[in-house]
C-alpha cells in the first residue's frame, strides 16, 4: 500500500426525499481508502453505511439525492458524471458484491453466460476467450469450472456466493464494494469465503471497501475501519488500534458487546436506546442521547472528526478523557444511566457460573431422529430414482438437559439443530426415539395432555420481525398463553403481564403495553417474544438464533436475559446457534452438531479449549474474534457439508476431516469430489473420462485406453484429496474402465473421554 489514495470521500451527504421531509441518511462524512487497502465500514443498521456505498456507484433509489460532497475515485469525481461515464465506471473499474447471492443472480441463464454478459457489456471478446477467463475465475474463487454451466438454483449458497465474487472479478476492477457479502452464510463457509476475497484482494492489488455489523469479520479481514453512527463517521483508523484502544464511547460500547472465542470470559455489555431519527437528526452529537459520557456540549454542538493519533480520526469532544472511559464502559452499571433516561434498564447476566453436574435431570434424549420424505417428480420415476428417498435431518442423537442449565446447540446450516429444538417441544412429530421430559415420554402425548407439556416447555424463534402477531397490542401477545390456558383474568391476568414485560427488560410496561409490534425495535421485540415465552413460567425454553437478528449492540441485553433467567427463575435453555463465540457466552454445555448427528459434547469452556473432534476444531477455527489481539490464520478450504438426502459412508465428517482414516468411510462420491478438486487446482484429466457412481463404488470410463496412465492419474488425484482416500478404495482394472471399490462402515458412536465430555470419532477408538 502507498499513500496515494484510491478513493477519497469528503464531506458526502445522501438525503431520502419524503413526504414529512429529507430523511438525512449521510451527513457529511469523509474517509479514503488506498490501493490495495480493505477498508471496513462498521456500525449498526440504519447508520447510512450501505446508503454511502450505493452512491459511489449512483445506485440510489429515485428518491435519493447528493445535495453535497465529492467522491474521488482514481482521479474523477464519481458524483459529477454523466450516466454514460457512471456506467464505463460500474463493474469495469468498481465492482458490487450483493448481501444476497441468490438475488444477484438471474434464475433462468447459467451461471457462465451471466459472467459472459458482464463482460461483453464492458469490453470486447470473443465466447472461447471469454468462457477460458471465466474458467480461470471460478478456479480462483474454489469452484469446478464445470459448475460453469449449472443454474444458479442447482448451486449451494456459498457456491452462489463465490460466484457472484468470480463475476465482480470478471473485469479486473481496481475496487470491489462488499455489501454484508457473507451475512447469510455458515460461519464455515463465511470463514471461506473472506479468505478467498482477502487472497484475491492481495494477488490483485484490489482495494476492498467491506460493510458489516459484525466487528469480529472486520477485526480479521479489514486493514483499517470506519466507525459510522447515525450518518456520521464516529472514528476511524487501523483495524487493530481502533478496536483495541478505542476513542469514541460508541466504538467503546460495540467492542464490549462482542463475545470472545479466544479471550477471558467477561460479561457483555449492552447499549441502552436506539439510533436517531434521522428525519429529524439531533442538533448536537448522533450518540450522545445513548452515550454515559454526553455532556451539554456534545446535546448542543456536533463534534468534528479531528486527530487522535497517527492515522487516526474521532468525532469526540473528549478525547483526553479516553482512556478513562474506557474502563468505566466495560462495566454495566455505567451504561445504566443511560437506560434509567431512556427507560430501558440495563440488566447484567448475574452469576455466569455453569450449573454442577449433580443437578436433577430435567429432560433426556434418546436415539431421537426425524427424516423427511423428498417428494419425487415424475422425471424422477422415469430416471429409477428411488421412491422411499428421504431427508435425515435428525439421524439418532442422544443428550441430556438439567434444570437451570443452558445448553448450546451448536452447528452449521443443515446439520439439523433446529429441527431438534422443534421436536422438544413437539412442534415436529418424532420419527423415532424418545425424549423424556421429567420422566414422561412426550412423543406419545397427545390433546390435553400435550396442552399441559406445552405450559411447561416453549419456544423463542429466530425473527422478532415475524414471531408477533401485528394486529395485537404488545399487553394481548403476553396475555395469550394466560388466556389459553385459563390460568388468569381480570386484575390478575394484567398484573401477571405487567410483572413479566418488567422482567424482560421493557419498564415501565405500561409505556409499551398498549403499542404494536411494528412501534417497537427489534430489540424491543424480541424481549416482547421472550415475555410471551416466560409468562406461563415454563421448565425449559427452546431459543432459536435468538440473537442472530438483532443489532450487536443489542444482543448483549438479550442474551444477558437468559442468563438471569436461568439464574433466578430456574428456566433451562436450550440455544440453538452457528454463533459459537455467544454459545460460549450463554451456554454451560456445547453439543457439536453434524448432519444430523451429535459428534461431541461436554462443557463448553471444554469443548472450546480441547476442541477433540475435527469438526468442533473447524467450526472453532472458522469463528471470527473480535478480540484485535487474536490473529487467526485464514481457512483456505474446508468443502461444504454434504447432503442430508444420502448421507456420507461411515463418519459424516469425512469427507472435509484432514485427519480422516482409510476406515473412516471413504466411497465413489468422494472419488468424483477428488476429481472435481483436480480441475480446479488447474489439472487437466488426460485419461480418465466420465465417472459413474454404483452405491458405494465408482466406475470410470478411461478415454486412450491407457489404462497404466489413467490408474497413476486415478491415484495421484486421489491422494491430492487425501492419502488416505486412495489407501481405502481397492481400484480393479477392465478393459476400457476402472473401478475404484470401497466398504460399508458405521457412523462412529460416542465415547466418553472425560466426566461429561463424550466424542464420536474413530481417532478416539
Amino acid at each position: 500500500m502507498t499513500d496515494q489514495r484510491l478513493l477519497k470521500v469528503e464531506d458526502l451527504a445522501i438525503h431520502y426525499r419524503t413526504g414529512a421531509g429529507p430523511v438525512q441518511a449521510v451527513d457529511g462524512i469523509h474517509f479514503d481508502l488506498r490501493p490495495g487497502e480493505a477498508l471496513g465500514l462498521v456500525g449498526e443498521s440504519g447508520c447510512g453505511k450501505t446508503t454511502a456505498a450505493k452512491a459511489m456507484l449512483r445506485l440510489l433509489p429515485p428518491n435519493g439525492e447528493v445535495p453535497r460532497g465529492r467522491i474521488d475515485f482514481d482521479g474523477r469525481d464519481l458524483a459529477a458524471l454523466d450516466e454514460e461515464s457512471m456506467r464505463k465506471v460500474r463493474w469495469k473499474e468498481i465492482a458490487w458484491i450483493s448481501q444476497a447471492a441468490m438475488n444477484a443472480l438471474d434464475p433462468v441463464y447459467t451461471v457462465g453466460d451471466q459472467i459472459l454478459e458482464a463482460m461483453n457489456a464492458h469490453i470486447k471478446i470473443d465466447r472461447k476467450s471469454a468462457w477460458a477467463h471465466a474458467e480461470e475465475l471460478f478456479r480462483a474463487v474454489g469452484i469446478d469450472p464445470g459448475r460453469l454451466s449449472a443454474y444458479p438454483h442447482e448451486m449451494s449458497g456459498g457456491m452462489k456466493q463465490r460466484a457472484v465474487i468470480a463475476m465482480a472479478l470478471a473485469l479486473d476492477p481496481k475496487l470491489i464494494i462488499a455489501d454484508e457479502p457473507t451475512t447469510a452464510l455458515d460461519v464455515v463457509t463465511q470463514a471461506q469465503i473472506l479468505a478467498r476475497l482477502s487472497k484475491l484482494r492481495r494477488e490483485r492489488g484490489m482495494g476492498l471497501l467491506f460493510i458489516t455489523h459484525d466487528i469480529s469479520v472486520v477485526v480479521q479481514t479489514c486493514d483499517r475501519v470506519a466507525v459510522m453512527y447515525g450518518g456520521h463517521i464516529m472514528e476511524t483508523g487501523p483495524v487493530r488500534e481502533v478496536f483495541g484502544t478505542p476513542f469514541h464511547p460508541y466504538t467503546m460500547g460495540l467492542t464490549n458487546a462482542f463475545p470472545t472465542l479466544e479471550g477471558a470470559q467477561r460479561e457483555l455489555i449492552s447499549i441502552p436506546g436506539s439510533p436517531p431519527d434521522l428525519l429529524n437528526p439531533p442538533s448536537g452529537c448522533r450518540f450522545a442521547e445513548r452515550c454515559p459520557f454526553a455532556t451539554e456540549r456534545c446535546v448542543n454542538e456536533i463534534p468534528r472528526l479531528h486527530p487522535v493519533g497517527e492515522d487516526r480520526q474521532a468525532a469526540c469532544h473528549y478525547p483526553d478523557q479516553a482512556e478513562a472511559f474506557r474502563v468505566k464502559a466495560a462495566l454495566n452499571q455505567t451504561w445504566a444511566v443511560v437506560g434509567e433516561r431512556l427507560n430501558e434498564p440495563v440488566q447484567g447476566a448475574g452469576t455466569l457460573e455453569p450449573v454442577t453436574a449433580d443437578t436433577p435431570l430435567l429432560l433426556e434424549v434418546e436415539g431421537l431422529k426425524k427424516h423427511f420424505p423428498v417428494e419425487q417428480g415424475f422425471l424422477d420415476g422415469l430416471r429409477g430414482r428411488n421412491k422411499d428417498r428421504k431427508v435425515h435431518a435428525v439421524d439418532g442423537i442422544s443428550f441430556d438437559l438439567r434444570e437451570g442449565e443452558i445448553l448450546g446447540l451448536a452447528g452449521e446450516s443443515g446439520s439439523g439443530k433446529t429441527t431438534t429444538g422443534e421436536m422438544l417441544v413437539r412442534l415436529l412429530d418424532i420419527t423415532e426415539g424418545e425424549i423424556r421430559f421429567e420422566g414422561a415420554d412426550i412423543a406419545r402425548l397427545s390433546g390435553s395432555e400435550l396442552k399441559t407439556f406445552r405450559r411447561r416447555a416453549q419456544m423463542i424463534f429466530q425473527d422478532p420481525y415475524q414471531t408477533l402477531n401485528p394486529r395485537f397490542t404488545i399487553y394481548d401477545i403476553v396475555a395469550e398463553p394466560l388466556i389459553i390456558h385459563r390460568l388468569a383474568e381480570g386484575e390478575a391476568l394484567k398484573a401477571r403481564v405487567v410483572e413479566t414485560l418488567e422482567r424482560a427488560g421493557l419498564k415501565p410496561a405500561e409505556v409499551y403495553a398498549e403499542r404494536f409490534p411494528h412501534e417497537l425495535s427489534g430489540g424491543q421485540r424480541q424481549r416482547v417474544a421472550i415475555a410471551r415465552a416466560i409468562v406461563l413460567e415454563p421448565r425449559f425454553i427452546v431459543a432459536d438464533e435468538p440473537v442472530s437478528m438483532l443489532d450487536v449492540s443489542i444482543r448483549a441485553g438479550v442474551l444477558n436475559l437468559m442468563h438471569r433467567f436461568r439464574n433466578e427463575l430456574g428456566i433451562s435453555f436450550v440455544y440453538v446457534s452457528h454463533d459459537l463465540p455467544t454459545i460460549r457466552y450463554v451456554a454451560d454445555r456445547t453439543a457439536i452438531m453434524y448432519l444430523g448427528e451429535i459428534v461431541e459434547v461436554g462443557p463448553t469452556e471444554q469443548v472450546v479449549r480441547e476442541r477433540k473432534h475435527p469438526y468442533t476444531q473447524l467450526l472453532l477455527a472458522a469463528s471470527p474474534e473480535p478480540d484485535p489481539a487474536v490473529v487467526k490464520p485464514p481457512l483456505e478450504s474446508a468443502g461444504e457439508i454434504p447432503s442430508a438426502v444420502e448421507p456420507p459412508n461411515g463418519c459424516h465428517f469425512h469427507t472435509r476431516c484432514p485427519r480422516a482414516m482409510p476406515h473412516c468411510g471413504w466411497e465413489g462420491r468422494d472419488v468424483v469430489t477428488a476429481m472435481s478438486e483436480w480441475r480446479i487446482a488447474g489439472n487437466e484429466l488426460e485419461h480418465l473420462g466420465r465417472a459413474e457412481v454404483a452405491g458405494l463404488d465408482v466406475h470410470l470410463q478411461v478415454r486412450d485406453g491407457n489404462v497404466d496412465a489413467a490408474e497413476r492419474e486415478l491415484d495421484a488425484l486421489m491422494r491430492a484429496k487425501h492419502p488416505s482416500l486412495a489407501e481405502a478404495g481397492g481400484v480393479v482394472r477392465r478393459e476400457g474402465q476402472l473401478s475404484v471399490r470401497f466398504e460399508p462402515q458405521a457412523s462412529p458412536e460416542r465415547r466418553a473421554i472425560a466426566e461429561r465430555h463424550s466424542v464420536a470419532c474413530y481417532l478416539y477408538e
